[in-house]
């Protein structure tokens, strides 16, 4: 086991899990573990820019760690149904919670309460945020989902969307406009009555792999509802290479020509690194190279599906950096040149340092799908080209 220490990149499974379901409606998360792991989860979360969930703790003590605290959670349990009123109440253990042998489980048994409740296994030490992902969604997927037993033949569900806000609302006015319509999201702005209704769907569209991969294949052997794996529509090309694929699995004509309008023009001399996760990246490579800009430096915090499809998206001269030191990162950032970064709050030191402007495009304050997240993207990039030329 190496003993080299390092900056972290990424974080636990309690972040995943809590990331997923923190935009669920009416749905109470509580985790069962010291006050330390709520508060810092919730400051992330705020300083993202995002609405952080309202997230209760247990509060574990030095006594609840040496004698078990079950019972504190049971009524932990009983007090946010009586005073909240939820549909759902989500239990999340943690690393503490874990290695004491706490069984969640069998608290929920022992509380009397009106909600739906769900246990989450949320130890960090047991993976990280993807892997939070993946098991919330596949968990909600396999005890919540049902059906009305009517299925609509031009309805889809959106799997791997854990962020409500402009981008998703741009989607679903996309899939209106091409005459689908969007039934339940795994799990943004999703709530019990939504996710009752996941079966009646007659495809789900997995936006994201890591994260939605699992649940989709839980639909499929739940309720025999076909999926597909498609890119984000981030830019026009994209954007028609989605509406056509849905329309596609949903086996509806469609005569709409893609667009053939040439790219907008972006300045010469930008080299762009992107942060991401393998979705993103993906979908941004490909815009940027579509824009004639390809990016120069591409780095992942998970492993990707596929990092040949990354490759391909993003063209031969990038170089694609998965999981690496904060080291490597600013190493290459260095040899590339790099003078714009695309990523999230994480990159802004590694901008600052450098005195090149960064462009937020994980935190979904502003929308970056179809054709207006395009105008968006191209004004945000001029008018840091901009500012590289008057600094």
């Amino acid at each position: 086991m190496s003993a080299v220490p390092v900056i972290p990149r990424s974080t636990c499974r309690l972040f995943g899990a809590i990331k997923a379901l923190g935009t669920m409606k009416n749905t109470a998360i509580l985790v069962h573990g010291p006050r330390g792991c709520v508060y810092h989860v919730v400051y992330i979360l705020s300083m993202r820019g995002e609405h952080a969930p309202r997230i209760y703790s247990t509060c574990l003590d030095e006594e609840d760690v040496i004698f078990g605290a079950e019972q504190k959670l049971a009524g932990a349990i009983e007090e946010l149904d009586r005073t909240l009123s939820p549909e759902l109440i989500a239990v999340l253990s943690c690393c503490a919670s874990d290695i004491i042998g706490e069984d969640v489980s069998s608290a929920i048994r022992c509380a009397s309460v009106s909600a739906r409740v769900l246990a989450l296994d949320s130890g960090g030490f047991e993976g990280d945020h993807s892997g939070g992902y993946a098991d919330t969604l596949a968990a909600i997927a396999t005890t919540l989902a049902g059906t009305s037993g009517v299925i609509d033949s031009s309805r889809v569900n959106l799997v791997g969307v854990l962020r409500s806000g402009p981008d998703l609302a741009e989607i679903k006015r996309l899939l209106a406009s091409a005459g689908v319509t969007t039934g339940t999201v795994l799990t943004a702005g999703s709530g019990i009555d939504d996710l009752a209704r996941a079966g009646d769907a007659a495809l789900n569209v997995v936006l994201c792999e890591i994260s939605g991969q699992r649940a989709a294949e839980v639909l499929k052997a739940r309720f025999g509802t076909p999926y597909i794996t498609v890119d984000l529509p981030i830019g026009i090309p994209a954007t028609d290479r989605f509406i056509t694929t849905v329309l596609q699995g949903l086996d509806i004509a469609h005569d709409k020509p893609p667009a053939t309008l040439p790219p907008p023009a972006v300045p010469k001399g930008l080299s762009i690194a992107m942060f991401s996760g393998p979705a993103r990246a993906v979908a941004f490579s490909s815009f940027l190279s579509w824009l004639e800009c390809p990016p120069r430096l591409v780095v992942l915090d998970v492993m990707p599906p596929s990092p040949d499809r990354i490759r391909q998206a993003a063209g031969p001269d990038s170089e694609i950096l998965i999981m690496p030191t904060w080291e490597e990162i600013e190493e290459h950032l260095d040899r590339a040149g790099i003078n714009l970064i695309l990523g999230g709050l994480l990159e802004r030191p590694f901008a600052a340092s450098r005195n090149i402007p960064s462009i937020d495009v994980m935190h979904g304050s502003q929308v970056t799908i179809g054709p207006v997240g395009q105008e968006n993207l191209v004004r945000r990039i001029r008018e840091a080209a901009a500012r590289l030329v008057k600094d």
